[in-house]
């Protein structure tokens, strides 16, 4: 338990604890950690630092791998809403924000609300950091696992197969992340041929 830790590198290695127990599968407890970190972080920082930010993020990571969804939007909500007004909509830092809440989406299995978010990250991650960032390329492979999930799987198929083009390009072929889109193409395959 952190108790009234108001020394940020106190609190940073209590948040180094809380991986640690969420890499061990022992998310309940990192959770415990991470809302207390976030209430000294609130107290010390308030609630536009970024170690703040940082703070509330880890603790929606810990709660989506506890399948506690409705917490995760509200406080990947609040990190979009400061990063907007901190630094706009097409920055970096805000579309990552906006990306992991698309995730969560996905992860709630709301692919119908998952796939606008997607597309639109992804048409900000074009303009701002170009078609084949790496950034960009998550994007493009979060879109594809979303129209597969909703059972469009030709253009599932096809947009995966020009994410591994690219991956090739950008990463390398025997990149992990190329690996795993290719992975991701031969089941997008297998579903079309059992439908």
């Amino acid at each position: 338990m952190v108790k009234q830790i108001f020394d940020s590198a106190a609190l940073s290695q209590a948040e180094a604890q809380a991986r640690e127990l969420h890499s061990a599968k022992r998310i309940p407890e990192a959770v415990t950690v991470l809302r207390e970190v976030l209430a000294a972080r609130l107290e010390l920082h308030g609630e536009r630092h970024f170690q703040t930010i940082n703070a509330r993020s880890g603790l929606a990571r810990s709660l989506r791998a506890i399948r506690q969804y409705d917490e995760c939007f509200l406080i990947y909500s609040e990190n979009i809403r400061i990063h907007q007004e901190k630094l706009g909509p097409e920055h970096p830092r805000t579309l990552r924000s906006l990306s992991r809440l698309a995730n969560t989406y996905f992860a709630a299995v709301r692919y119908q609300d998952a796939k606008p978010m997607f597309e639109d990250i992804l048409a900000r991650r074009v303009k701002v950091l170009g078609w084949d960032h790496p950034d960009t390329l998550r994007s493009r492979s979060s879109l594809a696992n979303t129209l597969a999930a909703l059972g469009w799987h030709d253009e599932a198929a096809k947009l995966h197969q020009e994410i591994i083009d690219d991956r090739v390009k950008v990463l390398g072929s025997d990149h992990e992340r190329t690996e795993l889109s290719r992975k991701r193409l031969a089941t997008v395959r297998d579903a079309t041929r059992s439908s």
